[in-house]
């Protein structure tokens, strides 16, 4: 078996003796010429030998009178010199390999686990800081180091991990509940009226309340004590001693107030027009981005649309992609309003001053809207009936 794989690796030629087979062996082995696998085919000898070796068989022929004639040719060298002679095929083999050692040494996809508030793309931005994204080599990328790195960058991630499978990555994570803060416990506080109202709910949650449901209060009023004294019962045995407490005053109380907003608006506005469009093309490959085409950079305003299509393979998505965007140009116009525009105009403007006055969760139950116009502004006054917390924790010292 070695012997065969031998003469495989270096090369042999089958020949076939025409005339006296008998002499022209026995003349080539006195002269030490040697020859394996004899063989008779169509009653003539047939030996093997080394390609070397048949190149010096001419001698012996002529002195035998005989003629060889190659029958096979076997083993590396002759099937390397096909190779030689079809460069196209040789160069594509080798195109091959270097391509297959180029892709499986980079990052073909990048998946995003775990992540429930905070969005993909915030992550995969994260993980592009740290040498994750597509067409990353790979032996440049450290696991570990990275999921340090998006933890660092996000502080709402408690946990991250890189995973590798093959040549796709999955970034796995995992969000943290926000640590309450630590109350106090030894704070001694009251709630005081933030401002006018009729008390219409409350909820004490720590403190007694000092006022009633239909009561209207003032601003500084007293709304819910965290140092007060025990009341006895007027109708039970009366204790010795009052008990005192002392403590934070905790707790929600809602009034309907009632507030006064005036907003103005012009007769005129700007907006935006389009002016015309252009059409770009991107290819994507392992994250290199490479234009079809050639346009200048657009100048002045522009709006952007673009739409990504990537190549699936067996439901996989492969880092090649098409990017279409049409860039829209935009210019500036001023417009004049109508008298019902001017009123819309008024109306957001009046809904964003209620927006940045009112507390969180107060809202408005009803209004009473005047409109105005005088030289070429709209004026928009407005009564409203509003429903929110006045309550305002007051720290008591003590010195």
């Amino acid at each position: 078996m070695l012997e065969k794989v031998f003469h495989l690796a270096s090369g042999y030629v089958e020949f076939q003796v025409l005339g006296d087979g008998a002499r022209f062996f026995s003349i080539a082995a006195k002269l030490g010429f040697p020859f394996w696998g004899f063989d008779r085919k169509d009653g003539k000898a047939v030996a093997r030998a080394k390609p070397r070796v048949y190149r010096r068989l001419r001698p012996v022929c002529r002195r035998c009178g005989t003629r060889t004639r190659i029958l096979k040719k076997r083993g590396l060298p002759f099937r390397g010199q096909k190779l030689l002679a079809r460069k196209g095929l040789l160069l594509g083999a080798l195109g091959g390999a270097a391509l297959y050692w180029f892709l499986s040494g980079s990052v073909w996809g990048v998946s995003i686990s775990g992540a429930e508030k905070t969005p993909a793309g915030v992550i995969l931005q994260a993980a592009r800081e740290q040498g994750i994204y597509l067409g990353a080599k790979k032996d440049e990328i450290s696991p570990k180091n990275a999921a340090n790195g998006i933890l660092t960058s996000l502080p709402q991630i408690s946990w991250a991990t890189v995973n590798t499978d093959g040549c796709f990555l999955e970034v796995s994570v995992k969000e943290g509940t926000p640590r309450p803060e630590r109350e106090d416990k030894r704070e001694l506080s009251n709630m005081v009226a933030l401002r006018e109202g009729k008390v219409v709910e409350i909820q004490a949650e720590q403190g007694r309340p000092e006022v009633q449901l239909g009561e209207t209060v003032i601003a500084g009023q007293l709304l819910i004590a965290g140092l007060y004294q025990e009341i006895p019962d007027p109708y039970g045995p009366q204790p010795e001693h009052l008990y005192q407490v002392t403590g934070a005053a905790r707790g929600r109380v809602i009034a309907e107030t009632y507030r006064e907003f005036t907003v103005e608006a012009n007769c005129w506005d700007t907006a935006w027009e389009e002016t015309g469009r252009q059409a770009r093309r991107w290819l994507e490959i392992f994250g290199v981005r490479i234009p079809l085409g050639f346009w200048s950079p657009p100048s002045g305003e522009t709006r952007n649309h673009s739409q990504t299509s990537r190549a699936k393979l067996l439901g996989v998505e492969l880092p090649l992609a098409v990017e279409n965007q049409v860039v829209v140009h935009l210019k500036e116009r001023r417009r004049e309003l109508s008298e019902d525009q001017q009123k819309t105009a008024a109306l957001l403007k009046l809904r964003e001053a209620q927006k940045a006055v009112l507390p969180q969760g107060a809202k408005v139950v009803n209004e009473r809207l005047s409109f105005q116009f005088c030289e070429g502004r709209c004026i928009l006054s407005a009564q409203c009936r509003c429903r929110e917390d006045i309550g305002e924790v007051k720290t008591i010292s003590i010195n």
